[in-house]
């Protein structure tokens, strides 16, 4: 019996002691606050849904990242980069996310994670359609073959002034109104040959002339060949530069937009070419649909969201990159978060389900 009692005392006195061991060690380990997360307002990676919530493709991978590191976090949406970075330098944010670019000037203020995804500077332009934008493709084929043009005038010119030369000894005779009788004739006999192989109402008498007169007709046959094909080799290389090269198109003499200290900002002032500065995307993008800009400058993915969600019919981005560049998540300096968001990342972006994700926010 006493040994019984001993016994159910030993048990109390042994939980007793394991609940206070666990009162210790959770005093000794004390819930960690959450994270404060600035999200950097800009679609598809991180926006605010009409009920309030944040979502975009930075937000999904963060949340992610933060079910690794096993810690809890609040977001703070954010619409001006330069209060993001100010955020992260103040140590009022822990960590930002979305569209950030790394770049020169964004590394001097804070450190960047592992590349979260792959970016890169492009151009938006409106689209060139209609009757209006086909002449002025051909005015602007024409005007960078004018030396083309200009020797086939002179040509043009020395052979009605040579048939007139010719022709001239023949005005005694009775030859009738197709007589070539004056440089006037000539030339018109030139221009009609050259381009219709001539009408008849003006042909050379002498025999000198009918040689000239052939030797122009398949000269002029040779001369509006070589024309006509400049012209469609032309017009064909425009078209396919403006489709394809987005890396090469020429952004000096344009009027361009550009959202304040975005990366295609940053990649404007690098290259010293003036550019409006707008509050967001969709202002800039406005700019250049109501022809206000003529083109916009910024990270391709936004850029592509942007355009494929309210603008694919007015405006049209080349392909190809103006500047390669990687988005990151941003943190302050020497945040000892580092090493273990960058682990998390790794492990996560380079998996095929991320990648899959990744691509349905782009309707790729």
């Amino acid at each position: 019996m006493r040994w019984a009692k001993a016994s159910g005392w030993s048990v109390v006195i042994g939980l007793l002691a394991g609940l206070a061991f666990v009162s210790v060690c959770s005093a000794e380990q004390p819930r960690l606050p959450p994270l404060r997360v600035a999200v950097y307002d800009v679609p598809p990676y991180g926006y605010v849904e009409p009920d309030g919530s944040i979502a975009g493709v930075s937000v999904d991978l963060w949340r992610r990242v933060a079910e690794r590191l096993e810690r809890t976090f609040e977001l703070t949406p954010v619409s001006d980069m330069d209060a993001v970075l100010g955020g992260l330098e103040q140590n009022r944010f822990d960590v930002a996310i979305g569209a950030i670019t790394i770049t020169p000037e964004r590394d001097a203020r804070v450190d960047f994670s592992y590349p979260a995804h792959r970016s890169g500077v492009a151009v938006a332009v409106r689209k060139a359609t209609g009757p209006l934008s086909a002449v002025m493709a051909y005015g602007a084929a024409v005007s960078d073959l004018g030396i083309m043009f200009l020797g086939i005038l002179l040509l043009l010119i020395s052979a009605g002034f040579g048939m007139w030369l010719v022709e001239r000894s023949s005005r005694s005779a009775d030859h009738g109104e197709s007589a070539i009788t004056t440089l006037r004739d000539g030339l018109y006999w030139a221009v009609v040959t050259m381009t219709t192989v001539g009408y008849g109402d003006k042909t050379p008498k002498t025999n000198s002339g009918r040689i000239m007169a052939t030797l122009w007709m398949f000269g002029s046959l040779i001369l509006v060949s070589l024309l006509s094909t400049s012209l469609v080799s032309r017009l064909t290389a425009e078209r396919v530069e403006g489709n394809t090269a987005g890396s090469t198109i020429d952004l000096e003499g344009r009027h361009l937009a550009a959202v304040g200290q975005s990366s295609g900002a940053e990649y404007l002032e690098g290259l010293r070419l003036p550019y409006t500065r707008y509050k967001n995307l969709p202002e800039a993008l406005d700019a250049v649909a109501d022809n206000r800009a003529d083109a916009v400058v910024n990270s391709v993915g936004a850029l592509t969201y942007g355009v494929a969600k309210r603008y694919s019919g007015r405006l049209e981005m080349p392909r190809g990159l103006l500047a390669p560049a990687y988005m990151a998540f941003a943190l302050p300096r020497g945040s000892a978060l580092k090493g273990s968001i960058d682990q998390a990342l790794i492990r996560i972006t380079s998996g095929p389900e991320w990648i899959a994700i990744e691509q349905s926010f782009f309707g790729r």
